[in-house]
């Protein structure tokens, strides 16, 4: 059996069809109806780096050490994940053939790959200068700083070396050449800034004419200077390359940002039919376990979070999870309570190597869901999610309740200098789906039963990793680390 795992990277379950009916991602959908739907998955966290260290080893952030992303990450969490196995690790071991494509994590990321893309420094360092300049310029006069964007991207190829027409060539290339395989396909369509195809805005952007904004106006609800504010600005969120959305009906506003979203996920879906069509030319779909999902999702205005992925609210931690089995009879859909943390046990599970016992993971195997097995399956009490890159929570969810609880005593976000809640929040997800009422004065016996709860699992899952936490130990370098981080200020992380 072969693997192909497809990361759609800040995708949100409401833009897939096989989740609310919408006709945006057509080949998901389909690949959905061959499979099996997790109703109910979740990543670890919110942010990239952490979330795909937990697809690949297993593990929460909090054992195997990476909380963090991009720059934010410390010696001490690059010197932990350095103990931890990863999944393309073991798969090479057993001689698979290893490849990554898309968009490259580099560092840590890149263990195991025997295959791995590479990034453009140059091409990065300069896009994250220019973006900065034009929001720097735009702060000053809007027509300058929006001149320089305009400039710089009809001079440039704005989406580098991860393109996603590549992605399909440089797959079908690796397949012709592999025997036995893993892969890993991240795709960054729906990660902002946006860059999409003209047309297909046009035709989603009329089912968001009744929740239109200025983004302007958006960006003035926080504070001067602050990521969030700048990313609101020309060059940030939205594709502004030309000036037919300053001059459109719509403007450029919330509508915009949100319709482009959509014909992001669209493309993205493209490249993944590409991808399957690619396995099903060679007579491969049939042999090859297929895996998609996002490694976090995205909030679209919720709780104030204007096209980023902050906090631990649902749009940001709930993700969706297709699994399609070379061989499928099991059930359709699944209600249980799953983790991004089950992906590598089921992938072992299913190359029938789960016996070794490669990984020390907290998820478990998805199979016995996929095979209709359901009693074979331990159903969840709960989840533990945790955040870090924006501020300091974690999080239990149960089967109907959200419980958030600040780690430090100010539960500022550093991108959007202000709060997104209170300390403590617990949510009625039967009655509240969209977590707007805190019912934290409410419900003093729930609250007490989720905070207990959330120390249990505190408690059940310490810190396991790497060689060492010694703090005077010598830092880890990673030869492409400057050019990853540059790759990650282009897209604005700070």
């Amino acid at each position: 059996m072969n693997v192909l795992v497809v990361v759609v990277d800040a995708l949100r379950t409401d833009r897939v069809g096989a989740y609310d009916g919408r006709r945006v991602t057509p080949t998901i959908d389909e690949l959905a109806a061959e499979g099996t739907v997790f109703e109910r998955a979740y990543s670890t966290t919110n942010a990239t780096d952490p979330a795909l260290t937990s697809l690949q080893t297993g593990r929460l952030p909090r054992t195997h050490g990476v909380r963090n992303h991009g720059s934010h990450v410390t010696d001490e969490e690059k010197r932990a994940i350095e103990g931890v196995p990863a999944l393309p690790m073991v798969l090479e071991e057993r001689g698979y053939d290893t490849a990554a494509f898309g968009r490259p994590l580099g560092r840590w990321h890149r263990r195991g790959f025997d295959r791995y893309p590479e990034l453009s420094s140059a091409h990065w360092r300069l896009k994250s200068l220019e973006k900065s300049a034009s929001s720097l310029l735009y702060g000053i006069h809007p027509a300058i700083g929006d001149t320089l964007s305009r400039t710089y991207n009809a001079l440039t190829d704005r989406t580098g070396s991860d393109d996603e027409d590549g992605v399909v060539a440089e797959f079908t290339d690796f397949l012709d050449e592999s025997n036995q395989f893993y892969s890993l396909v991240h795709l960054m369509d729906t990660h902002t800034p946006y860059d999409v195809d003209d047309a297909l805005v046009e035709r989603y952007l009329e089912e968001h004419d009744d929740e239109n904004r200025p983004l302007s106006a958006v960006a003035e609800e926080f504070p001067t200077g602050s990521i969030t504010a700048n990313s609101l600005t020309p060059g940030g969120v939205v594709n502004q390359d030309n000036e037919r959305w300053e001059d459109h009906e719509m403007g450029v506003g919330t509508a915009l940002a949100r319709a482009q979203y959509d014909a992001a996920a669209t493309e993205a879906d493209r490249t993944i039919e590409g991808l399957l069509e690619a396995l099903e030319t060679r007579e491969l779909l049939e042999e090859t376990l297929v895996v998609v999902l996002a490694d976090h999702g995205e909030s679209l205005g919720e709780h104030g979070i204007y096209f980023e992925h902050h906090g631990l609210y649902e749009p940001t931690t709930r993700i969706p999870l297709v699994v399609r089995p070379p061989e499928s009879d099991g059930v359709e859909r699944s209600a249980e309570l799953v983790s991004i943390t089950d992906i590598a046990p089921t992938i072992l599970d299913a190359l029938e190597l789960a016996d070794e016992r490669a990984l020390d993971a907290d998820g478990q195997s998805l199979r016995p869901l996929l095979e209709g097995e359901g009693d074979d399956w331990e159903s969840r009490e709960s989840l533990l999610l945790e955040e870090a890159n924006t501020q300091r929570f974690r999080a239990v969810r149960t089967d109907r309740w959200k419980y958030l609880r600040a780690v430090e005593d100010d539960p500022t976000c550093r991108y959007c200098e202000r709060s997104h809640g209170e300390s403590e929040q617990l949510y009625d997800l039967e009655s509240d789906p969209e977590e707007t009422e805190n019912l934290v004065a409410e419900r003093p016996e729930t609250l007490a039963a989720l905070r207990d709860e959330l120390d249990d699992l505190l408690s059940r899952h310490e810190p396991r990793s790497g060689p060492s936490n010694d703090a005077d130990d010598d830092a880890v370098e990673y030869d492409d680390e400057e050019e990853v981080l540059d790759r990650l200020e282009s897209l604005g992380y700070r």
